[in-house]
Parts: C-alpha cells; structure tokens; sequence
C-alpha cells in the first residue's frame, strides 16, 4: 500500500496468492520499480535476507502468508565452469550413486565421492577435474586447452572403467542398451537423459524440472556461464521446482503450507512458453 517510488504516486496493488499473475503497463511506468525496487527488498527484509532499502511505501500486507520471496532474473548463476545443469539441480548427485552401486565400482570399493570432478580421488589429476588447463596470457583473453592426460573427460582412466547399462529404446523388449561411464553421461543431452534413466525415480524426479521449463536440449554437464540469460533465468526456475518436488516427497502431507513467491522482470526475454 502507498508505494511511492520514481514514476509511481501512492498505489496500492493486491496480488493474489496460488496464482500466475501478470502486471502489464506503457514502458517507463514503474513495473520494474514495483517488483525489484520495492516489492522484492520488502519482502527480503520481511524475512531476515541482506537486502537494499526497499522504496518508499506505507505497508506491507499478506507476507505472514509466504514463507519465501525470489527474484528471478537474468543474472548468471556462478563464473566457474565446473557448475552445470545437472549439478545445480541436484541430478548428478544421484547419477554418482548410481555408479557406486554398479559391480565394479563395488567391487574396487568407490563410493559416490569417487564419481565427482570437484573433490576425491577420482577426477584427473592433471587438471583437477575440469577438463581443460587454464593458459593465462598477458596481453590477450586467456586461453583454455582440452586436459593432455583425460583429453577433456575430466576424470582418471580407472574411473572410466566403471559403467552402468541403459536401454535406449522405449518398449519394454527392446535389447539396445549403452554402456555409459560418468564422462559418457555429462555429454548427454537432458532428453536423452530422461529417456535413458526412465527407470531410476529419482534421476527422473530431479530431471523433469530442467524439462519443464525447455532446457531438455543443453547437455547435463555444459558448463552454466555457456548459458544464455534466458537459459540461466530458466535453470533457477528448475532449481527451485526440483527443490519443491523433493520437499513433496519427503513430507507425503496433506498439510496446506506457506508457498513461495516468485518475481519475473521481464520474463517473455529468453523463457520458454
């Protein structure tokens, strides 16, 4: 209520809750003033988040009704290379257990931990994990060359070793499998993934979020700062749907809960219908 902020006189707007509302209006009007200068820092501050002074306004109703508020823009998601799709969504967590649970990797005794190019022992050592050597040059962009030792598959050969078979073909009689190791499944397209780990629930659970919002063409181990605006704006989406299908399926309750409200500035750039 009262908002009074740049071009906006003391309006009052009312947005109601468990719905998919769209605030239009003439450019330079103050719709993004509403949503990111006011709305959002409000709400921030409502609930205990680092936030800028919100604008000028008089009062804030309703916010007792949500549990969180988030801003999602075009913003990248993180600088390094080692972040991707399937890591931000939770994906490649259950991927790795899968390979911990294969014959080989029982039997040499890798745990999930050993299928990881962050940490462990597992990822190359050469490159630690990333795939390729970071050349600095003094004068000119620096240059990225593809790993000598892993040839960009980021993990030890012995590692590789160790697959897991899927069935590519949908019909149940199909015999067509593949034998993928952990490189093999970062070079998959988040379709071909889906298709691949129909059986495996909770791959499938943290997947179809990234298929929800038409990311199922990037590939689950493309590196996040490749993505377009859109597409970053689109994977936070999918972060946050994979984050609720989880809460959903730990709590298997009836309970009506305090829903998060999410905030789009100038959503028709870059997503997806």
């Amino acid at each position: 209520q009262g908002v009074r902020d740049h071009n906006l006189k003391a309006i009052d707007v009312e947005f109601p809750l468990h719905h998919l509302v769209r605030g239009t209006a003439v450019s330079g009007s103050g719709k993004s003033t509403l949503m990111q200068d006011v709305l959002y820092p409000a709400l921030a501050r409502h609930f205990g988040k680092a936030t800028e002074s919100p604008g000028a306004f008089d009062a804030l109703l309703g916010a007792d009704l949500l549990s969180d508020a988030v801003f999602v823009d075009q913003s990248p998601i993180g600088k390094t290379a080692r972040s991707n799709p399937a890591s931000y969504v939770g994906a490649f967590d259950e991927i790795r257990k899968l390979f911990a649970q294969s014959p080989l990797a029982l039997q040499r005794g890798y745990g999930p931990g050993m299928f990881s190019f962050n940490a462990g022992d597992g990822r190359c050592a050469t490159c630690g994990g990333s795939g390729f050597e970071h050349v600095e040059m003094q004068f000119l962009s620096d240059v990225y060359l593809r790993c000598p030792d892993c040839d960009g598959r980021r993990f030890r050969s012995e590692i590789l070793d160790v697959k897991i078979d899927r069935r590519m073909g949908g019909r149940a009689d199909d015999d067509q499998f593949r034998d993928l190791s952990v490189a093999d499944v970062l070079e998959l397209t988040v379709s071909e993934a889906v298709q691949l780990f129909r059986d495996d629930r909770e791959v499938q659970r943290v997947l179809q979020p990234i298929v929800d919002v038409g990311l199922e063409y990037v590939k689950l181990g493309q590196p996040v700062p490749t993505l377009s605006g859109g597409e970053a704006q689109r994977l936070k989406l999918a972060g946050f749907l994979a984050e609720a299908a989880q809460d959903r399926s730990a709590s298997r309750q009836s309970v009506a809960r305090r829903g998060r409200l999410f905030m789009f500035d100038e959503p028709t750039t870059g997503l997806h219908f």
